[in-house]
Order: C-alpha cells, then sequence, then structure tokens
C-alpha cells in the first residue's frame, strides 16, 4: 500500500525538542523511536517496553497495548508508516501520545507502585498534558477569532514554555514555603479546596510575587537548585538556616504573607508587592 508522506515538519521545543510530522491524510504524528527522549529526556531503553510493564499497560485503551514480536521485544499497537525524505519512518499519532502520558498519570494517581523511571515519566507526562490543555483553549480561540492568521508562528511554542517552566520553578521549593502563604493564597483566589492539594495555576503568583521580587543572583541560584528531600530531622532544618539564598527566601515569604493579610484579592496583593518592591507586576 501506498504510504502517506510528509508535507510539514518541524519540532515541538518543549517536548524535549521533539520532531513532529504532519501528514497528507491529515494525520499528525512523531517518530517512534524520539518517543522515549521525549518522555525521559534521554534515550534509555524502547518505548513500547516502557508501556508494557503490567502497572501501566492496564491503564492504556486496548487499541495501544503494545504486543510482543519475534526478538521479544515489546512494539506499541498503532504504529504508523510514512514517507519522509525518501525513507520510510516508523511513527506514531499525537492525539495516541497522549492517551500514554494519561496512562501514566493515572497509574500515578491510582498509587501504582511506580520505579524511578516510571516517575519520572509521570512528571514530564503530567506537564505535557496541563500546558497542552492551556494552549489548546489559546488555538481554540485563535481559530474561532481569526487571530491564528496574525499571530507569531512561535507564539504557542512560547507560551507552553512558559508554562512548563512557571510549574517546575515554583514547586521545586514549595516544601519549604510556610502554609501561611498557601492559607492566604487561598483566601484572596476564594479557593475552597484543600492547600494540601493546591491549584497548579497558583505556580504564576509564586513566580511573580517571590522569585520575580527577589534579588537576581539569589532567584536565580534558586531557580537551578533544590532543596534536599524533608525527613522532619533536625540536619534538614540545619541546612535551610545556612544554605544559599534560603534565610533570604524565608524573610521574603513572610513580608509577601504580611502583605497579603491586609489585603482582599490577589490584584491587591500585587499592587502592594510591586509599590513595596518598586518592580512591575502584571495586575
Amino acid at each position: 500500500m501506498k504510504k502517506p508522506k510528509v508535507i510539514s515538519s518541524g519540532v515541538l521545543e518543549i517536548f524535549n525538542n521533539l520532531p513532529c510530522y504532519v501528514l497528507d491524510n491529515g494525520q499528525r504524528v512523531f517518530r517512534l523511536s524520539n518517543l522515549t527522549k521525549a518522555l525521559r529526556d534521554k534515550e534509555h531503553g524502547k518505548f513500547g517496553n516502557y508501556l508494557a510493564s503490567s502497572n501501566i499497560i492496564k491503564y492504556l485503551p486496548n487499541r495501544l497495548r503494545p504486543l510482543t514480536d519475534e526478538i521479544h521485544d515489546r512494539v506499541p499497537q498503532g504504529v504508523i508508516e510514512f514517507e519522509f525524505n525518501d525513507k520510510i519512518e516508523k511513527g506514531y499519532n499525537s492525539e495516541d501520545f497522549m492517551d500514554v502520558c494519561s496512562a501514566f498519570v493515572t497509574a500515578n494517581l491510582n498509587n501504582e507502585k511506580l520505579s524511578e523511571a516510571q516517575q519520572e515519566i509521570v512528571r514530564n507526562a503530567n506537564k505535557f498534558i496541563m500546558s497542552t490543555a492551556k494552549i489548546g483553549i489559546i488555538a481554540l480561540i485563535d481559530e474561532a477569532t481569526g487571530y491564528q492568521d496574525v499571530r507569531d508562528s512561535k507564539e504557542l511554542q512560547l507560551k507552553m514554555k512558559y508554562f512548563l517552566v512557571e510549574d517546575d520553578i515554583a514547586r521545586k521549593w514549595e516544601k519549604v514555603f510556610p502554609d501561611d502563604l498557601w492559607f492566604e493564597f487561598g483566601r484572596l483566589t476564594n479557593w475552597s479546596g484543600s492547600l494540601k492539594k493546591r491549584p497548579k495555576y497558583w505556580s504564576k503568583y509564586v513566580n511573580e510575587l517571590v522569585y520575580n521580587l527577589m534579588d537576581k543572583d539569589i532567584a536565580e541560584y534558586l531557580r537551578k537548585n533544590k532543596p534536599p528531600k524533608y525527613n522532619g530531622h533536625k540536619k534538614y532544618h540545619q541546612w535551610l538556616n545556612g544554605e544559599y539564598g534560603t534565610k533570604e527566601l524565608t524573610q521574603h515569604l513572610w513580608q509577601i504573607i504580611g502583605m497579603a493579610k491586609a489585603c482582599n484579592n490577589m490584584s491587591e496583593l500585587k499592587l502592594l508587592a510591586s509599590q513595596k518592591f518598586n518592580k512591575d507586576i502584571n495586575i
């Protein structure tokens, strides 16, 4: 049978530089051999073998559950052959890839015992799902309004990169943030859920009110590093008091908490913090 041909290609930088293709039959696909790197940010193991684990495969749609070939490797169903640069490549539908991401996230939510590699995939998969959801609604609005014809060609990727980065930065240091901060964020945003399961959009407030208002060098250090695993022992608190930047971070957090107590909503807090630190914040 005649193989579909690539009519357009590119690279999704925010999916760990994942090559992507549009075929002449309308399918959007990834090259199968690139998917492990997309999920783990390194070439280690075959994509199908990760799907075949007993704690993952049951969360996949039946049509995507991998099969065993003659050399005992696991190969995912739904593999697409397509023509690119006069070669036949094996690909994977982009929508099926998102179903794979959902399977790993669901396994984690169901408290499956996951290996370190699987936990790494869960973290990446969760970021991809949350970020593409945000980008999806933006793209739909752009299509409905016609704005897609005038926006910058890289705008959606830039927005998604921001969504991924802001979440990473904010959550690295959350364990050292006082509960008082989350209480105030909850009050100012009318959050009625548990403060232990904080909404992801709060990470934007953390970046605006904490990292972007601190000393530039300290904020950069905090972005590139993360605290050790908390185990409740005194050693952790000794580290917190002596590690570069942590004292300044703690002082800054309590300043924000103090200002928050005098505010009725997040816009008021942003305005107050902007005036206090003489830096612009998007109100």
